[in-house]
């Protein structure tokens, strides 16, 4: 549920609010069949599961904004939010009998707040030029708890892990919290009427620390400037070039022990208290044609990106007997590619309230793995993707309609751990929609979802001890189909 307010209070100064308050219940229930093929007869387990997911969330947030008679403006910005998530894994083998025995628990709860306040000023320097200066402190929090138990002939059995006996779980019980601040300056310049330049300066600079299981503190700070010139050569033709230094934001969770809802057989991830921001160079080429008489757009993307302390899978083993990975920094990395896309209006066929929009990516990284020394691309890294979609309006009876195509391009995306390494494929994706608006203006959609089931081809090589020993000791298949979804929507403003 969410609302919002807005209130001017004058000529020159007004508030917004906002609320939201959202609650989730998704149980699920697996049942698994695993058919071992290096045995004979081929062994067969059946495995259950029964997955409770809860999460409860909320967030309110408001800003003020004061524009004065010379038109320079005034803004205030403050979001606070929260979110509860409470996850449990347990799993069952179903005995000869018929029964089911417990062999595994898993509890995941972790409560994340986010405090922001936000500032700026802009206001014009002469006539063309024009600045935004501000600043921006932001404050997370994450508390995280991992309870793990595992069926066992030793030990005490306890309620706290279902039942089962209690396991040791480095970095299971944490709270980390970042304080960041965030200065920043926004430039325009209009140095003609079809030439403009934007450049932006901010600062970042951020406290992390880490109590509980693992107590840490670390300073980071770094500067973000960024240079955008766009040229409208004609009415219809611009031309847009980028350069950005980018700081990608941490996940907290990456810091801390978690379910592993990847790997069957581990059920935990490690966590890395010493994880460091990934960030990157960002060169970016656009053009843009707009064909005349509102026939339709035309663009092109191309970029050039160079990652710098990439976060993938890293080694994080104490005890040789247990091999762990975490997400950490593993070096530097670099990726390219581009990105078209025509969107027209099929007017040459009569159909000018049909617009057909394909998009085309195409794509390569590179990065050296730490676990094997190889050159490879990024981790689950798409070398492309093709969509098309089409939008059918038809004014007469107040309604459209519409279909989403959806491929890859298969090849070349993995996932490399400490002890296997995966590949995947997937097959196309068909979605499709209608809608309909009465007088009232209320509209009725209904969506019809993965219609061709969009399967998803997983193998997984798994090794004996480390990958890079390459003693294979299984190829695990894994065929995945989400099924058909279909929703009925009904929206209006009463």
């Amino acid at each position: 549920m969410s609302t919002n307010l807005g209130y001017d209070i004058n000529a020159s100064s007004s508030v917004r609010l906002n609320a939201l308050v959202g609650i989730e219940d998704g149980p699920t229930d697996v049942h698994r069949a695993i058919l071992d093929l290096r045995s004979t007869p081929n062994d067969l387990t059946i495995e259950l599961e029964d997955n409770p997911y809860e999460k409860s969330s909320w967030e309110i947030g408001g800003d003020y904004e004061y524009r004065t008679a010379s038109g320079n403006r005034f803004k205030l910005l403050a979001i606070a939010n929260q979110e509860d998530v409470d996850v449990t894994r347990e799993r069952f083998k179903v005995q000869d009998d018929g029964s089911a025995q417990k062999n595994l628990y898993l509890n995941t709860a972790s409560i994340t707040d986010e405090r922001i306040l936000r500032g700026s000023y802009t206001m014009g320097l002469a006539q063309n030029h024009d600045i935004e200066f501000g600043i921006e402190r932001a404050q997370t929090i994450l508390d995280s708890n991992l309870a793990f138990g595992l069926l066992s002939s030793t030990g005490t059995p306890s309620p706290i892990t279902g039942g089962l006996v209690p396991q040791s779980v480095s970095n299971a019980n944490s709270k980390v919290e970042e304080m960041r601040y965030e200065p920043f300056a926004i430039y325009n310049w209009t140095i003609s009427p079809k030439l403009t330049l934007e450049t932006t300066l901010l600062y970042e600079s951020s406290t992390i620390t880490q109590s509980g299981d693992v107590d840490n503190e670390r300073d980071f700070s770094f500067v973000k400037p960024k240079i955008d010139l766009r040229y409208d050569m004609t009415p219809n033709l611009q031309l847009r070039g980028t350069i950005e230094k980018s700081v990608n934001q941490l996940s907290f969770s990456d810091f801390v022990a978690s379910n592993d809802d990847e790997d069957n057989d581990a059920a935990t991830q490690a966590g890395n208290a010493q994880l460091r921001q990934q960030w990157q160079w960002k060169y970016n080429f656009r053009t843009e044609y707009r064909i005349p008489n509102d026939v339709g757009v035309l663009t092109a993307d191309l970029f050039y990106n160079q990652h710098k302390d990439v976060i993938e899978r890293i080694d994080v083993t104490r005890d040789e007997s247990n091999l762990l990975s975490a997400n950490g920094n593993i070096g530097d990395g670099w990726e390219y590619g581009m990105n078209l896309t025509a969107s027209i209006r099929m007017g040459m066929i009569n159909l000018p309230n049909l617009l057909v929009t394909s998009t085309l990516n195409l794509q390569d990284s590179e990065v050296t793995d730490p676990f094997l020394g190889i050159k490879r691309r990024f981790q689950s890294f798409q070398r492309g993707r093709f969509t098309t979609t089409f939008r059918h309006d038809i004014p007469s009876l107040r309604a459209n309609w519409g279909m989403q195509y959806f491929d890859r391009v298969d090849g070349g995306m993995s996932r490399y751990d400490i002890d296997d390494i995966e590949k995947s494929v997937g097959e196309p994706a068909v979605n499709m929609f209608v809608e309909y608006v009465d007088r009232r203006g209320i509209t009725y959609r209904f969506d019809a979802g993965a219609l061709t089931n969009g399967r998803q081809f997983r193998d997984r090589y798994r090794y004996v001890g480390r990958a890079s020993d390459m003693i294979l000791e299984e190829l695990e298949s894994q065929h995945t189909a989400r099924g058909t979804t279909y929703s009925f929507k009904i929206s209006g403003n009463f």
